[in-house]
């Protein structure tokens, strides 16, 4: 079929890559020419299946409709959790009335809500510089400049600004830990979501000129065996038609690539401000063509995960205002007092903030954008090794690292999968370690690091 269509063919890949040019001499004239992209092209088949199964339609596992539908055997210490900690907040209220005659005291409100229009306006900043990608990738894919390298090393300076400048901006406005933490975690998040868009699309339109050169190849191959029929021998006929079927089999391998698994969307065709706001808003860091998407937006069931968002929150605010706030180190308790006596709260704020985020939050972006995939954690509490629990329980991030660290240092730097690995971990990390010196305002060698290094 490419053989009598060469000529659509070329005209197609200029239909979606308009200004998309190619700077590469090929040679026509010989059948046995080799082709200038082989070592890229020949990874494409593993690439593509591994980004094929990233997403699915599945839903998280502590989600009310799984625990139903399922008989999940969890469900039963599920129920009993929530009512344990009905009990610890009627237990805490009835403590402070009698001890305080309030309820519930203000004092961690007063420390979250310090700047709050500060904060809100300087992450509104943070993600509005983000569509800076857009333009970049736009700027590539019209073909006034190449992803490799000029494309890269704009991306890469922009990337190292986008972290450190709301690194800078925490110090320099003052702020208390909530907010720093924050702050620096979701300008985190962002970055995540900003390397895998820039960088997912800059090897796109690679391979935009790869197909472009791969067709016209091809055609130049039919053009110039019709040239000439009569002086060809059976043996050079049989040397032409391999290299025919392996130009086709490769350009086959390109339009999957460049296509999503649906095939309802094909790049550039996604290079708009309107597919980078829906990546934004999906509860993914790993960006895609396309995701797996749910027929409509259910009411009651986004009702319901707003209402546990909120009702969780203030079961942490109370945990942390009660058993939290009074006993953190100062003058008069040691450090290691204070220590002891926060173990259990902090083991309760760490499960109630993993629930917030994970089961509460990010169903609610996935609802609201009709994103099917629910995953983002698997059933970590049964983990044995530590390697297990850093996989399972928080896939969004765990995806990222895969991709973009883990499977990209294994490709780019060919380095082992023990030392990737290694990588992975490693710079995972010094990114944990970042955040606690911004929360702290201290370098210190956390576990994290350490672990390391020893």
């Amino acid at each position: 079929m490419l053989q009598n269509t060469q000529a659509e063919d070329i005209i197609s890949v200029k239909k979606h890559t308009p200004s998309i040019k190619s700077t590469i001499t090929t040679t026509t004239t010989s059948l046995s020419a080799t082709l200038t992209y082989d070592d890229e092209l020949n990874r494409l088949p593993r690439k593509i299946a591994k980004r094929v199964v990233t997403f699915q339609p599945r839903s998280s596992q502590l989600d009310r409709e799984t625990l139903d539908s399922h008989q999940y055997p969890f469900r039963g210490f599920f129920t009993l959790f929530w009512i344990a900690m009905g009990f610890y907040i009627i237990q805490t209220g009835v403590k402070n009335f009698q001890s305080a005659g309030i309820l519930l005291d203000l004092t961690f409100f007063r420390l979250f809500s310090q700047d709050a229009l500060g904060l809100i306006l300087s992450d509104a900043c943070m993600v509005g510089s983000m569509f800076f990608a857009v333009l970049l990738q736009k700027a590539i894919a019209h073909g006034w400049i190449r992803w490799r390298y000029t494309g890269m090393i704009i991306q890469h300076i922009f990337q190292i600004t986008f972290l450190f400048v709301p690194i800078y901006w925490t110090f320099f406005k003052g702020w208390p830990w909530v907010q720093s933490g924050f702050f620096v975690l979701h300008t985190i998040s962002m970055l995540m979501k900003l390397h895998s868009y820039s960088f997912y699309n800059g090897e796109l339109s690679t391979y935009v000129i790869y197909l472009y050169e791969l067709k016209k190849k091809y055609a130049n191959l039919i053009g110039d065996s019709k040239k000439n029929d009569n002086e060809i021998d059976e043996k050079k006929e049989d040397e032409k038609q391999q290299i025919l079927d392996q130009l086709k089999s490769k350009i086959e391998q390109v339009e999957g690539y460049l296509h999503s698994p649906a095939g309802n969307i094909r790049y550039p065709e996604n290079v708009t401000f309107a597919n980078y706001v829906d990546f934004l808003l999906v509860p993914t860091l790993v960006y895609e063509l396309e995701y797996p998407r749910t027929e409509k937006i259910r009411p009651w069931y986004l009702f319901e995960k707003i209402l546990a968002t909120f009702g969780t929150f203030f079961l942490l605010y109370v945990n942390t205002e009660t058993y939290i706030i009074p006993v953190l180190p100062n003058v008069s308790t040691s450090i290691y007092n204070a220590m002891v006596q926060m173990l259990f709260p902090f083991m309760m704020n760490y499960l109630l903030i993993f629930y917030i985020i994970f089961e509460c939050i990010c169903n609610v972006f996935a609802e609201l954008t009709c994103f099917a995939d629910r995953n983002f954690y698997d059933d970590w509490w049964n983990s044995t090794t530590w390697d297990e629990f850093a996989r399972k329980w928080n896939k969004p991030v765990h995806h990222f690292l895969l991709r973009h660290v883990y499977q990209s240092s294994i490709e780019s730097y060919k380095l082992s999968k023990r030392d990737a690995t290694f990588m992975t971990f490693f710079l995972s990390s010094l990114i944990h370690e970042l955040v606690m010196v911004v929360v702290s305002k201290k370098i210190r060698m956390t576990s994290n690091v350490r672990n390391f290094i020893l």
